[in-house]
């Protein structure tokens, strides 16, 4: 495949795609919901029938608001790109993409199984706090959010897997498979990768967050890992511009490949036009694009890079 493939076409979405199921009310009458997502194609042409990349993109609203067809918020005049027009994009691009459903902290979902968050006090609140008052929820517990972010991680790598076992049906090379998502999104894509271990070859965090402790423990000598996207504005919420550069520069010394952009003059509410930065790639979508096409084009011998 080469980057002409990547040229734009149009495209055309299956809605509520189910994907698997969840526990919810996990702590007090446990029940399962499904789980859905929408999955967006490029039209006939351009890639042969299974040789499609894949880009599955997980929603952003604090880990209580927002969906799979729309997460974008305005606040302070700023307004950031949903999720689902990601998708679109990208799907005109040459990439089979999917917008996914994921349990919330209001639902209280069953975290089984844990490992995405080692110190639940480790948890950033303070975006958080703000979105339950303005929903007119009083404020969280550690094990709520915990509860929470653990579940969204074990549904957005399932929503990976079942992709990856159903490659054929979509046209995807499950070999090329790449994972994120924006705030919650990212911060779920960055654990399902690192944490699960959803078999991905990169991940993409647009404003996302790890803590620290989790990061060195899940990024690591010998553990497998994607290449990873970093993207945050210059006037981001402060732990995630105090802490995307340190996820860079861990990733850097672990030897993994890692593209970090600090998008100049933007607050966490960015759109896709956003500039890079940068002198090459004018935009943040045109930055993301190559930093894919980099990581999931095959070489001409059919293996990857």
């Amino acid at each position: 495949m080469t980057s002409s493939d990547f040229r734009r076409n149009d495209a055309r979405v299956q809605r509520d795609v189910v994907y698997g199921e969840g526990v919810v009310a996990g702590s007090t009458r446990p029940v399962t919901r499904p789980l859905k997502m929408d999955i967006y194609q490029p039209s006939e042409g351009g890639a042969a029938q299974g040789s499609r990349p894949l880009l599955v993109l997980a929603f952003g609203g604090a880990f209580h608001r927002g969906s799979k067809e729309n997460d974008s918020f305005e606040v302070d005049g700023r307004r950031n790109t949903a999720i689902a027009e990601y998708c679109e994009v990208f799907a005109r691009r040459g990439f089979v993409c999917a917008s996914v459903d994921y349990r919330l902290v209001i639902e209280d979902p069953d975290p089984d199984p844990p490992g995405a968050v080692e110190n639940p006090s480790d948890i950033p609140r303070s975006r958080v706090d703000q979105v339950r008052e303005q929903l007119g929820y009083p404020p969280a517990t550690e094990e709520m959010l915990w509860r929470g972010i653990e579940a969204a991680a074990n549904d957005l790598d399932k929503a990976v897997r079942y992709l990856s076992t159903n490659a054929e049906r979509y046209g995807i090379d499950r070999r090329r498979l790449a994972v994120g998502g924006w705030s919650a999104g990212a911060r779920t894509a960055l654990n399902a990768a690192f944490a699960k271990g959803a078999p991905v070859r990169a991940a993409v965090s647009l404003s996302g967050y790890m803590a620290c402790a989790d990061l060195h423990r899940l990024a690591r000598p010998g553990r497998p890992a994607p290449a990873v996207f970093l993207a945050w504005g210059e006037h981001d919420l402060g732990y995630v511009a105090q802490q995307n550069p340190v996820i860079d520069a861990h990733l850097r010394s672990m030897g993994l490949r890692c593209v970090a952009l600090r998008l100049p003059g933007a607050t966490h509410f960015y759109e896709r036009a956003a500039s890079s930065g940068r002198l090459g790639p004018t935009t943040l979508e045109d930055a993301l694009a190559i930093f894919l096409e980099e990581h999931l084009v095959p070489c001409e011998n059919g293996t990857l890079t």
